[in-house]
């Protein structure tokens, strides 16, 4: 690794899955950014905007029809959000977010790609998403678990942002570099997948507090429709890794609006580019989804 790059986060990652920055948002930074979230969460709601994630569906495809009943909300970069995206492009391209996936990548800002920034709300009714690792099926093998879990593990980075207080995301420390146990395989590929599993821990997020996971942690969510949740979702990618990241990114229909998106800054402009050229590169392919579900 590169010595004049920082790697605390990046070595948390390493040993335990995830990495916690507590206050990382000032307050002021909170409520901006709740601000515009409450706006958005309303034009979903109302139905007049369709990248939402439907209660009782946990991966991609999601359906367009409308319903309230939501627990996430796609495309906060989306140029047809107009002005109400603003505050994120902001947020997304932050110079001291940057410094932190840098860390975590161990690399550059001029590395870095532009990936997905999202949202995610409480529904309407309660709903639990299943133990899952976000780009290997449960059915995997045991073989194919750990070469799965070896193959660039640093390729991406990938977030949660609180805006309120949330204790949605259940982890199994540690998960993210060993093939499933016989307790956690049974638990991870019956029907009923949200079942306690040994050594799971909530993590528990205030106003401003961020997480950065491997995506391929043993993960799961319970979402209450009684506490409002408002935290940003999102992941960064490294350059050099583009193919590997290629399925997971572009199965959210970035491609379909990323040539017309115009940067506010920089920095951005600088994600972008390399967004720009993965879709490019791919729009010939029907790369499928990571999960179903």
């Amino acid at each position: 690794m590169p010595s004049q790059i920082a790697h605390k986060h990046h070595d948390e990652i390493d040993d335990k899955g995830f990495t916690l920055l507590k206050g990382f948002l000032t307050p002021e930074e909170v409520e901006t950014y709740k601000e515009s979230a409450r706006k958005v969460v309303e034009l979903a709601r109302k139905g007049d905007w369709s990248e939402v994630r439907t209660r009782g569906k946990q991966f991609p495809p999601w359906p367009k029809n409308f319903s309230p009943d939501i627990w996430g909300i796609s495309g906060l970069l989306n140029p047809k959000l107009g002005d109400l995206s603003l505050p994120f492009q902001e947020c997304y391209s932050s110079s001291k977010m940057l410094d932190v996936v840098c860390d975590i990548l161990q690399t550059n800002q001029e590395s870095l790609s532009m990936e997905l920034f999202n949202m995610l709300i409480n529904p309407l009714t309660d709903f639990g998403l299943d133990w899952h690792r976000d780009h290997i099926k449960p059915e995997a093998t045991e073989e194919e678990e750990r070469e799965e879990l070896q193959a660039n593990p640093f390729a991406g980075a990938q977030f949660n942002l609180a805006l309120t207080d949330d204790e949605c995301l259940i982890v199994v420390p540690g998960s993210h570099k060993r093939v499933r146990t016989s307790e956690e395989r049974e638990k991870t590929i019956p029907k009923d997948r949200q079942q306690h599993i040994s050594g799971q821990i909530t993590v528990k997020l205030s106003p401003g507090d961020m997480v950065f996971y491997n995506s391929n942690i043993l993960h799961r969510a319970q979402y209450s429709a009684a506490s409002e949740r408002l935290t940003l979702h999102g992941s960064y990618g490294h350059k050099d890794f583009g193919k590997f990241r290629a399925k997971g990114v572009l199965q959210h229909g970035v491609a379909s609006w990323i040539h017309e998106f115009k940067p506010i800054n920089s920095n951005l402009e600088m994600l972008w580019k390399k967004l720009v050229a993965l879709s490019e590169e791919f729009k010939a392919e029907e790369l499928g989804y990571s999960l179903e579900g």
